[in-house]
């Protein structure tokens, strides 16, 4: 925004604190634009603007018009009063090159109860007009002509690319080292957790008869196999107790499944599922998967 410098008069030096007009961009201003000038002045307390002192709508001179002018008042950061004059101006000066014009100034006058006045000047603002077309050039004035667009000029991004690699070469490095302290593939493979799988199996198929007791039986026996790296047998409990010492708070109740086992497949019919219930084979199960969770 464009300031113009404001001339108080020297009468009114003690009553107007001060003032100053705003404008658009001062240039390119061509024929039939408007434009809007904003006057904001700060009068003492208890001074009121002569709405008699506003310039009036119409012409201003031979190339402007006034053709609005608004008036709203409010607190001025000294305690008094800061009016604010917005004025729209239209321009029909058709020029034939580019020009300065110029806004005249008016004058305002304010007044207090007691019959004190003070005048300042406002308003005031120059601007560039310009032609809408330019005039056509004559022989020997090619030098006016428009000339072609400079060509962008290009900037290495070398540095930029070395940086963004190094950093992304230090991210890797990084979260590499972070998977190799966490254990995390590929750099661990997680142990095998037979007794885990085992447990998933048994609740599923525990409480589904004669027919689930066997087939939980069987996945409880492939565990034991697996945690054992041979097949398993009753008899070959307490060798195994002595090899995975964190099954051994378990021995009993692993006796026992091998000896309700023993009768389910070999004992011409027994009903093993009354010697160990599914509810028990299931928590001898989960009781497995979490002593393995402990080695």
């Amino acid at each position: 925004m464009a300031a113009a410098a404001l001339l108080l008069a020297v009468p009114a030096s003690a009553q107007v604190r001060g003032a100053e007009t705003f404008g658009p961009r001062p240039f390119g201003v061509l024929l039939g634009d408007v434009f809007t000038l904003k006057t904001y002045v700060d009068v003492d307390a208890g001074f009121r603007l002569d709405p008699s002192s506003l310039p009036k709508v119409g012409p201003v001179s031979y190339s402007l018009d006034l053709r609005r002018i608004d008036v709203t008042d409010g607190p001025a950061p000294n305690g008094g009063v800061r009016y604010q004059i917005t004025a729209e101006y239209q321009t029909f000066y058709s020029a034939l090159e580019t020009k300065e014009e110029k806004v005249p100034p008016f004058t305002l006058a304010f007044a207090d109860g007691a019959g004190k006045r003070a005048e300042v000047q406002a308003g005031r603002w120059s601007y560039l007009t310009s032609p809408l077309r330019p005039i056509a050039s004559v022989s020997g004035e090619q030098q006016y002509g428009l000339r072609p667009d400079a060509a962008p000029h290009s900037i290495s991004l070398r540095r930029a690319e070395i940086l963004t690699g190094l950093a992304g070469g230090a991210t890797l490095l990084a979260l590499a080292l972070l998977a190799w302290s966490r254990a995390w593939p590929p750099f661990h493979r997680r142990p095998a957790r037979p007794f885990a799988a085992a447990a998933r199996a048994v609740r599923k198929a525990a409480g589904a008869g004669e027919t689930g007791w066997r087939a939980a039986a069987l996945a409880l026996h492939r565990a034991f196999d697996a945690a054992a790296g041979k097949r398993l047998f009753g008899d070959d409990v307490a060798a195994f107790i002595k090899t995975r010492p964190a099954f051994a708070r378990h021995e009993a109740a692993i006796a026992a499944f091998f000896d309700a086992s023993r009768r389910a497949f070999f004992g011409e019919g027994t009903n093993a599922a009354a010697a160990l219930p599914p509810e028990q084979l299931t928590r001898l199960a989960r009781d497995l998967a979490s002593a393995e969770r402990a080695t």
